[in-house]
């Protein structure tokens, strides 16, 4: 049956449980994943503080209080966030042990693509089969000529 049933012959579902989440283990990996997310802003920080000195000089204040501000921020996001995640873990462990965790079933039932779909891949490469055939392409002469 497509889209669900009885799994067939030789397919089997892989079920998971999530019973428990070590607080340790989540508490490093969300400060890996927020240290990161943190130097993103604080780099986007910087380039927006370049961006708007240029086009309006003097109206921010100076790099380094930017910067500074910036740092601050990022680093109360990565202090309260590694913390509220550690916390969320301990919580569903708590919970956990009297729900029984999270289930997670997967199995290995593919299905063919919908025939429109088919349609469309074989027209779009018959497309460009047509424009390559068809559309000289551009040579070193065309580029220089630019």
């Amino acid at each position: 049956m497509p889209g669900g049933g009885a799994p067939g012959a030789g397919r089997r579902p892989i079920r998971l449980r999530l019973a428990e989440a070590d607080p340790w283990s989540v508490m490093v990996m969300s400060f890996l994943l927020l240290a990161g997310l943190g130097v993103l802003v604080v780099a986007m920080a910087g380039v927006s503080w370049i961006m708007v000195n240029a086009v309006a000089p003097d109206v921010l204040p100076a790099f380094s209080t930017f910067l500074a501000v910036a740092v601050g921020v990022v680093t109360v996001e990565v202090v309260l966030g590694t913390g509220l995640v550690t916390l969320g873990a301990f919580l569903y462990n708590l919970s956990a042990q009297y729900s029984g965790g999270v289930e997670i079933a997967v199995t290995e039932a593919l299905t063919a693509p919908p025939q429109a779909n088919v349609r469309a891949v074989l027209l779009m490469a018959r497309a460009r089969r047509l424009v390559r055939t068809h559309v000289p392409a551009r040579t070193q002469r065309d580029r220089d000529t630019d």
